[in-house]
């Protein structure tokens, strides 16, 4: 894509609500152009930064990693050894909250097992989360 487009088209070729695309012009993430009515014009490099944005956001990748991956994108004096420590940190955090999470299914599986489930008041579940400290 050559031509300047409007948000709604950026939205549609990106794969982005607009208001995604408006958040991440609020925190610089992308700087369309303006026309003089106003409306934000996206470039094809705006467009390929907020491919690489979306992407990133979809691996997981917080708003400052996604920011940084984009500058290192951007930056063809970059090393691939930038990019991979940025990558190989995120992949250790994501496996942590798997551990975590791993942890929380098998407690909440102990629990829904515990649980009677019937007409009565008693409760494993709420006897658990009473006794938290």
């Amino acid at each position: 894509m050559d031509a300047l487009v409007k948000i709604g088209e950026a939205a549609e070729y990106v794969g982005l609500p607009e208001k995604t695309i408006r958040y991440y012009e609020d925190v610089g993430l992308v700087a369309p152009l303006r026309a003089e009515n106003g409306f934000r014009q996206f470039r094809s490099s705006d467009l390929r930064a907020l491919r690489i944005i979306k992407n990133a956001r979809n691996l997981g990748f917080s708003v400052e990693d996604s920011r940084a991956l984009l500058d290192l994108f951007m930056n063809q004096d970059r090393s691939s050894a930038d990019v991979k420590k940025l990558a190989t940190k995120h992949l250790e955090e994501t496996r942590s909250k798997m551990e975590k999470l791993a942890t929380l299914c098998t407690q909440l599986d102990r629990l829904t097992k515990d649980c009677q489930g019937n007409e009565m008041p008693d409760c494993a579940i709420l006897d658990f989360l009473a006794n938290l400290n």
